[in-house]
C-alpha cells in the first residue's frame, strides 16, 4: 500500500493489537482486511459504500463511550479498535436478535441455505433461543419481482442492498422501500416488475434468502456444487465469473468480488442467465448430412473427409465466413488450416461492423478516469453492458461528461449530450474535453467522417466494441481477408455468382445478422458445398449441406480477447453432449484429413499472445462490410438498426428458462412520425421494405429521441428478421391486427 500512496497521506491505527498503516479516509471495516479480519455487515458492501443501516458491525474504540459501526467510521491516527470482545459480541448478539424476532425458521428449505450471513452470524453470537413471545409477523412469500427474481419478504432484514445498486450502480431506480418500521417491504418504484439488464446482481447481494433466482431456485445446495472460474463469452467485455455445476449439470454463474479490472465484480443478465441451452434437448448430437432435402444422420469421420474432399475439388474457390464466437487458438488454427489450402477468403465480421478494433490498447478502468466520454452508433448499454457501468460510474461520481452521436442515444441512466450534426458535437466538445475516451461500434455511416471530424483534434483513449465475443482475438489471428481477398459482402456475391465451390460457416448465423438476408439465402442456394459448426439448427444451419455439431464455451478451454485486447481464459465447466467436439478439435482432424500440419499448442500460445497485441492494419476501403442504409423518399422510412443484448437465433433462442427476457419486435418512432402515420403507443404495424419482405405486427413505440423520418427496429431477432428488409427504406403503415 505504501508503494502507491504517500507516506504523508497514511495513518496507523491499531486493531486487536495489530498495528496497521493505511490510507486517510479508509473505513474500518476495510482497514480490517489488512490482517485478514472480516468485521460482519449486511447493508455495507465495498462496490456501494457505506449506509450505517443494520448495525451489526459493531467495534469498541477506546475513548468512545459507545460501541461504533465500522462501516462508517473512518480510520484516524492513533486509533485503537477490538472487534472482538464480550461487549462487542454482546452489541452483536442484540442486533441479531431484532433481526431474528420476525424472520422465519425455515434454512433447511431456505434457497440461501450454506451461504448465508445471517445463518453464519447467527451461528456466531445468536443467543440460540427467542425471548419472542408473540406470533412472527407474516409478509409476503414468493412475490413475483420480475422476470429474474422472486422476493420472500418474510427473509428480508431490509438491508437495501438491492435499493442502493440500483439507485448507485445501475442509476435505474427502480427499486424502494414500502411502509415503515417492521411493516417495511421491499417494492418496485412503479408497481410493474423489475426489468433491468442487471437484475441478477442483486440476488448476489442479497445477504439473505429474501431474493433469490428463478432459474436456480430449489435447484442445488451450495456444497454440491463444482466450481469453475472463467471468462463470459456472451459479449466482447470478457467478465471472469464463477460457473456452478452439479452432476454434468450447468446450474449457476456468479460473479468474480476480485474482478475489477474486467467486470468491476458485476454480471449483466444475459452472461448470469443465458447457461440453460447448454442442456436443452434440442442441441445438436451428431453431424448431419443433406440428401435429397433430408437430413441424415453419418458419423464424424464420413463427415470431416467428404468436408475434406470438398476442399480439395474446390481449392482456392472457397470462403470462410465466422469466428467470433471461437476461441483464440481455434481461430488461429482455422485460418491457418485454410490459408495453407491457398484459401485467402475468410471474414470473422458477420453483422454490420466493418472496423473491430483500433490501435488503442486503452483498459475498462481507464474509462472511469475520463473526463468526457463520446458514444458512436450503437451505445455500450447495447453492446457491452457491463462496460456501460462503468460509464455510469464516470459519470455520476467522477463528473465526467457523455455526448453521444449519430443515431442513437447512449441510454446509460446518466445526463448525456446528444449531437447529430457536427456543429453539435464541436459545441459539445468545448475547448478542451479533458481526457477524452471514444467509444465506436464499428460500423461505417454515411457522413461519419465528417460527422466525428471534430474529435481528431483532442487526444483520446480509443475503443471499439466488437459484435461478436472474440472479435478482436479473430480479426488480430488472421481471421480477415489480407490483399484483396474477398470480405464477407464479396463472398456472398461470388457465391450467389457460382463462383465459389465450397463456404464454411464457422459458428456464425449470416441469415439472422448479415444486412442482407436475400444476399445470403441466395448465395447458400448456389454454394455446391456449405458447411456449418454450431449448436442447434439455426436459420443458416438449415441452407448447409453438412452441419457439424460443437461444443459450447462451456464444454472447452483456452483463451478469448476482450475489447481491449487483455487475453483472457476459458475454462470448460461441464462435459460435453456425448458425439460433439470442439471447434478447435474438429480443425486438428481436418487437417489430418487433408495432410496439413498444424503448429503445436506452445507455439500457437504464444503466437496468438504476440498477433493479439499488434496493433491492426488499417482496413482498405474494399475491405468495408456494411452498405450505408437509404434515406428515405415520399412516405417511406430511414431505417435505424437498434440492438438489444437479448437478441439472437442462438443460445439465446434454445434457452427456454428465459423466454421473458427475450426482446419482442418493435418498432419505435418519433411522435411527429407517430401522428403523421396515425398510430400510437403500443398500436401495431407492418413494416415493409419496397419489393421486399414485410415485418408484421410489430408493437409501437414512440420515443422523442428517434430522428424524424426514421424507424428504429431491432436487429436479430428470428420472429422478426431485420435483414429482411434489406438496406432499403420502408414504410409503416398501421395493422389491421389490434394490439
Amino acid at each position: 500500500m505504501s508503494a502507491t500512496v504517500p507516506q504523508t497521506d497514511l495513518v496507523t491505527v491499531t486493531i486487536d493489537g495489530v498495528d496497521v498503516r493505511v490510507p486517510k479516509g479508509t473505513l474500518l471495516v476495510e482497514a480490517a482486511k489488512a490482517i485478514n479480519t472480516d468485521i460482519p455487515v449486511y447493508c455495507y458492501h465495498e462496490k456501494l459504500g457505506p449506509a450505517g443501516l443494520c448495525r451489526i458491525c459493531l467495534v469498541e474504540i477506546d475513548g468512545m463511550p459507545k460501541l461504533q459501526i465500522a462501516c462508517n467510521t473512518p480510520v484516524a491516527d492513533g486509533m485503537k479498535v477490538h472487534t472482538q470482545n464480550p461487549r462487542v459480541d454482546d452489541g452483536r448478539r442484540a442486533i441479531l436478535e431484532f433481526f431474528l424476532l420476525n424472520h422465519p425458521l425455515d434454512c433447511p428449505i431456505c434457497d440461501k441455505g450454506g451461504e448465508c450471513d445471517l445463518q453464519d452470524y447467527a451461528m456466531a453470537w445468536g443467543q440460540g433461543a427467542s425471548r419472542m413471545l408473540e406470533p412472527k409477523m407474516p409478509k409476503p412469500k414468493a412475490v413475483d419481482l420480475g422476470p429474474t427474481i422472486v422476493l420472500d419478504e418474510e427473509r428480508c432484514i431490509v438491508c437495501q442492498r438491492c435499493v442502493r445498486f440500483d439507485d448507485i450502480i445501475t442509476r435505474e431506480q427502480s427499486l424502494r422501500t414500502d411502509d415503515r418500521g417492521a411493516h417495511v417491504i421491499i417494492a418496485t418504484a412503479t408497481g410493474k416488475p423489475y426489468v433491468s439488464d442487471f437484475t441478477g446482481n442483486v440476488t448476489e447481494l442479497c445477504p439473505v434468502g429474501a431474493l433469490t433466482s428463478k432459474t436456480y431456485r430449489f435447484r442445488s445446495r451450495p456444497w454440491d456444487n463444482h466450481r469453475t472460474t472463467t471468462s463470459c463469452t456472451q459479449c466482447a467485455v470478457g467478465c471472469q465469473m464463477h460457473v456452478d455445476e452439479r452432476g454434468d449439470a450447468l446450474l449457476r454463474t456468479m460473479s468474480v468480488p476480485e474482478d475489477d479490472a474486467l467486470s468491476d465484480s458485476w454480471l449483466c443478465d444475459r452472461g448470469r442467465y443465458n447457461i440453460g441451452f447448454v442442456q436443452d434437448e434440442r442441441r445438436l448430437s451428431s453431424p448431419l448430412l443433406k440428401q435429397d432435402g433430408v437430413w441424415v444422420q453419418i458419423d464424424w469421420d464420413d463427415a470431416l473427409a467428404l468436408w475434406a474432399a470438398e476442399l480439395k475439388k474446390a481449392g482456392a474457390n472457397a470462403g470462410v465466413i465466422g469466428g467470433g464466437r471461437l476461441l483464440n487458438e481455434e481461430a488461429y488454427l482455422a485460418q491457418h488450416l485454410f490459408r495453407a489450402l491457398g484459401i485467402e477468403n475468410i471474414d470473422h465480421r458477420v453483422g454490420e461492423q466493418s472496423i473491430v478494433h483500433s490501435d488503442s490498447f486503452a483498459n475498462h478502468v481507464d474509462l472511469e478516469h475520463a473526463s468526457t466520454i463520446v458514444t458512436i452508433g450503437r451505445p455500450p448499454s447495447e453492446l457491452a453492458p457491463v462496460l456501460d457501468l462503468r460509464i455510469r460510474k464516470a459519470v455520476s461520481r467522477n463528473g465526467a461528461r457523455l455526448i453521444s452521436v449519430g443515431d442513437h442515444y447512449a441510454n446509460s441512466f446518466v445526463p448525456e449530450t446528444h449531437a447529430s450534426t457536427t456543429d453539435e458535437l464541436r459545441a459539445a466538445l468545448g475547448d478542451a474535453p479533458g481526457k477524452m475516451a471514444v467509444i465506436w461500434d464499428g460500423v461505417m455511416i454515411p457522413g461519419g467522417p465528417e460527422l466525428t471530424a471534430p474529435l481528431h483534434a483532442f487526444p483520446a483513449d480509443r475503443y471499439v466494441l466488437p459484435e461478436t465475443p472474440n472479435g478482436r482475438g479473430a480479426d488480430a489471428l488472421g481471421m480477415r481477408p489480407h490483399d484483396g481477398a474477398l470480405n464477407t459482402r464479396a463472398m456472398l456475391e461470388a457465391a450467389r455468382d457460382g463462383k465459389l465451390g465450397v463456404l464454411a460457416i464457422l459458428g456464425a448465423n449470416p441469415m439472422l445478422r448479415f444486412p442482407d438476408r436475400s444476399l445470403v439465402e441466395a448465395a447458400l442456394r448456389a454454394t455446391p458445398f456449405v458447411v456449418v459448426t454450431e449448436l442447434f439448427m439455426t436459420e443458416t444451419a438449415e441452407f448447409a449441406n453438412l452441419v457439424l455439431p460443437v461444443c459450447s464455451a462451456f464444454e472447452k478451454s483456452g483463451t478469448t480477447t476482450d475489447f481491449a485486447g487483455d487475453v483472457l481464459p476459458v475454462l470448460g465447466s461441464v462435459r460435453s453432449p456425448e458425439g460433439l467436439l470442439a471447434d478447435g478439435d474438429v480443425i486438428v482432424e481436418l487437417a489430418e484429413k487433408l495432410g496439413i500440419d498444424l503448429p503445436l499448442p506452445d507455439a500457437v500460445e504464444a503466437r496468438v499472445r504476440e498477433l493479439v497485441r499488434t496493433p491492426p492494419a488499417a482496413p482498405a476501403a474494399a475491405d468495408l462490410i456494411a452498405q450505408p442504409r437509404a434515406a428515405g423518399g415520399p412516405g417511406e422510412l430511414r431505417v435505424i438498426a437498434e440492438h438489444t443484448i437479448f437478441t439472437g437465433g442462438g443460445t439465446l433462442a434454445f434457452d427456454p428458462r428465459i423466454a421473458e427476457l427475450r426482446t419482442r419486435p418493435r418498432a419505435s418512432i418519433c411522435p411527429k412520425t407517430a401522428v403523421a402515420i396515425g398510430v400510437e403507443a403500443g398500436d401495431l404495424v407492418n413494416v415493409a421494405a419496397a419489393g421486399g419482405a414485410t415485418l408484421r405486427e410489430l408493437v409501437v413505440v414512440v420515443d422523442p429521441r428517434i430522428p424524424a423520418g426514421a424507424v428504429a427496429l431491432v436487429d436479430g431477432l428470428p420472429g422478426a428478421p431485420l435483414n429482411a428488409l434489406g438496406t432499403a427504406a420502408v414504410r409503416v403503415e398501421k395493422s389491421l391486427v389490434s394490439a
